[in-house]
């Protein structure tokens, strides 16, 4: 719910300025109260995190607080403090911000809400609280927010409750809502995600989630990043800085909020922005390299993995061991579910296998080991799916290897030779494996404190059972393709907007549409706009073969809805009645509307595939693309794919390839295959067409855009267009 654009926030946001902010270890508390939880819990939790060099109370009303001295002002500072963690309520927002400007304090957060939050008041309230933090070269984070906690220095100005001290990790998050930040760090926690950077940014009158996404991409500490928005503010910067990430090599997974109407109505009613089409997000994550998490548990958990998982699969083939029937059954499903590969293992992994199990037990992949293998007494300190995993690890068809463990204890047993053993070997064949590993609890449970231990000092991260943890590799391998994808292919320069003098307003005429894309370079079936009868029937006569007659108006846009459109029209008595017809249409029609003429084109051969190329101007991300089968099809099918443009020819390719109906072009049941090089050409043309128009786009259509072996031209073209705001 930023108030400034980002120019104006740039100098209080730059990663050198947040380094400062998020390694503040200097902390001045400022309103905070013994009977408050906020107060109670933001002590606990400096406390227990531990890395805080210097703490000062500030209350104008107690002398004392949590046993140690206060001073009335931040004014009353002997040395400037790192950060003010501003514990008031609204009204005494500001005034204190100032006393934190005079006292040299270049960081606060504040945890008052009252703000963008709750309706005009509130809104107007928060502009004027990051108008002055502007002026006072503060950086602010908040309005309600809870704060952050840094794991990597030992930090944790964060006002809620939490079950334990802060767990190091390379996983970093930042939140658009403070409940969900808190409820997401408790779980990761709970299941051995240790985190360097956990951030909670409120309505973020000026730091946003954005500046903190490109401040940790800098951060050393941080592999991947879970972001969990609300809506997206700066989407041009979310894309570019999606790509930095995966140039560094920084998976990047998020969870949005609003997929549904009722979940859009909700996410604006928090944050005062405006809803966008959900399959559009999809689309612009995809180009970003975000993988997008269908939970907040699949966003932890999937954040962990891609943090954890130092090898990475170059693929989807999955080798499965495991110690449960049941649980094959389930990973088998979950696999399909998932887009991941399941191969039946090579001859002499099978011969291998088998050697270890008992004559009655199935090599299948997934592997069983029964048990009977577990019985097996064993010459070192393993079980059966250690040492079957070993084996089954040198297939040289997976790319990875998934296994679930037998549960660890949850305290350390009288004799603890056997796990500790156990683990330390589990944690040497992890790392000799010439594949990825990655390992599952059976269950969602939570890893206790011993069993963490054992699986830190083995390098073994668990996830957290087998649903949570196949969703999570699932989005591993999808992020890896998407890394691959996007980073091969350039991005493509902006077209320059070009403003037209004597342009429309709203519809524009057939005719005007086709010259637009004419200067781009998107070809169209030729067209002659006549005025009469008798030039209609010269037409037909000069043209070669049928023609196909349509009103040119811009107040007719749905021309063969009112009688404007005559197909199959042979010789010039034929053409002089079309004309006739089609006028006589119109004025029935639309009686004042300008008609332009008759347009007068030759029929085209169906032996092609017909498209549906648009442009739409949606209200966050701009001007997307839609691609998908044309005429009825697309009402019935629904077989569409989006991109947000600026995009090129490879990735408009990818596009079609990606379409249900992507057989039609390649060439199915004998039919030759379409020119996808000069299709895709086309497609581009009328991109670039569209985003020449800039903000005055509403929708540019070509539909249909027929496709054939020699190469793509559009049969009809709209283009609606709004004026200046």
């Amino acid at each position: 719910m930023t108030t400034l654009e980002f120019a104006e926030r740039r100098a209080l946001v730059t990663p050198d300025r947040l380094r400062h902010f998020f390694g503040a270890r200097r902390l001045a508390v400022v309103g905070a109260s013994e009977t408050s939880s906020w107060g109670r819990n933001l002590m606990r939790n400096l406390d227990a995190a531990g890395g805080l060099k210097d703490l000062t109370f500030v209350h104008p009303q107690y002398s004392e607080l949590f046993g140690r001295s206060t001073i009335p002002s931040m004014r009353d500072l002997d040395e400037p403090a790192d950060l003010a963690f501003l514990m008031v309520g609204p009204s005494r927002v500001e005034p204190l911000l100032e006393d934190a400007a005079a006292a040299a304090v270049r960081n606060a957060v504040v945890l008052a809400a009252g703000y963008g939050e709750t309706g005009d008041e509130g809104r107007a309230r928060q502009q004027r609280l990051a108008e002055l933090a502007r002026e006072l070269d503060i950086t602010v984070m908040g309005p309600n927010t809870i704060g952050y906690v840094n794991s990597s220095l030992g930090i944790a100005p964060w006002a809620v409750a939490s079950e334990r001290p802060p767990m190091r990790g390379p996983v970093s998050a930042v939140f658009e809502s403070g409940s969900m930040a808190r409820a997401a760090y408790e779980f990761a926690q709970a299941h051995g995600v240790g985190c360097s950077l956990w951030a909670s940014v409120g309505n973020s009158a000026i730091l946003t989630s954005l500046d903190i996404l490109e401040y940790l991409l800098e951060d050393e500490g941080t592999r991947s990043i879970a972001l969990f928005l609300e809506t997206v503010r700066e989407p041009e910067r979310l894309l570019a800085l999606g790509r930095r990430a995966l140039e560094l090599d920084k998976a990047v997974v998020a969870f949005k909020a609003g997929r549904s109407e009722a979940g859009k109505r909700s996410a604006m009613a928090h944050t005062g922005a405006v809803a966008t089409d959900d399959a559009v997000v999809d689309a612009a994550f995809g180009q970003a390299g975000i993988v997008r998490a269908a939970s907040i548990e699949e966003l932890v958990s999937t954040a962990g993995l891609l943090g954890y998982q130092k090898v990475r699969p170059k693929g989807a083939r999955m080798g499965v061991v495991t110690s449960s029937g049941g649980g094959c059954n389930i990973i088998a499903d979950l696999a399909t579910v998932n887009g991941l590969e399941l191969p039946a293992w090579e001859p002499s992994v099978v011969t291998a296998l088998a050697e270890q199990l008992p004559t009655f037990a199935s090599t299948l992949n997934p592997l069983d080991t029964t048990g009977f293998g577990h019985a097996r007494a064993r010459p070192r300190a393993t079980k059966a799916e250690d040492d079957l995993m070993e084996i089954a690890v040198q297939d040289g068809g997976i790319d990875f290897m998934f296994t679930m463990m037998t549960p660890l204890p949850s305290a350390r047993p009288e004799d603890p030779t056997f796990i500790e053993s156990r683990l330390r070997i589990l944690g040497q064949i992890v790392r000799d494996s010439p594949v990825p590993v990655v390992m599952a609890s059976n269950t969602c449970l939570d890893v206790a404190d011993y069993p963490r231990g054992l699986l830190e000092g083995a390098e073994l991260f668990l996830l957290p059972g087998a649903e949570l943890g196949l969703a999570s590799v699932g989005n591993m391998v999808r992020w890896i393709r998407l890394r691959d994808r996007v980073l091969a292919v350039e991005p493509p320069a902006r077209p320059p907007v070009v403003e037209g003098a004597d342009e429309p307003v709203g519809a524009w005429a057939e005719d005007e549409a086709r010259a637009l894309l004419d200067r781009h370079g998107a070809s169209m079936v030729p067209a002659v706009l006549v005025q009469d009868a008798a030039e209609a029937a010269r037409v037909a006569a000069d043209t070669d073969g049928p023609v196909a007659m349509k009103v040119c108006s811009r107040a007719i846009t749905h021309k063969s809805d009112v009688g404007g459109v005559v197909l199959n029209v042979q010789g010039e008595a034929e053409a002089r009645s079309a004309f006739e017809r089609i006028r006589t249409a119109a004025t029935r029609h639309a009686p004042e509307a300008d008609v332009r003429g008759v347009l007068v084109a030759p029929m085209r051969d169906a032996a092609g595939v017909e498209l549906l190329v648009g442009v739409t101007r949606d209200p966050t991300f701009g001007a997307v693309l839609a691609v998908g089968l044309g005429g009825i099809w697309v009402e019935v099918l629904k077989d569409v794919s989006l991109r947000v443009l600026p995009v090129g020819a490879e990735t408009v390719k990818e596009m079609l390839t990606g379409l249900q109906a992507a057989a039609l072009l390649q060439g199915a049941r004998g039919v030759d295959p379409v020119d996808l090089d000069a299709l895709a050409a086309t497609i581009v043309a009328i991109s670039n067409a569209a985003l020449s128009l800039g903000d005055r786009l509403e929708t540019l259509e070509v539909n249909p855009l027929l496709a054939t072996v020699s190469g793509a031209e559009g049969l009809d073209a709209l283009v609606l267009t709004k004026g200046p705001r």
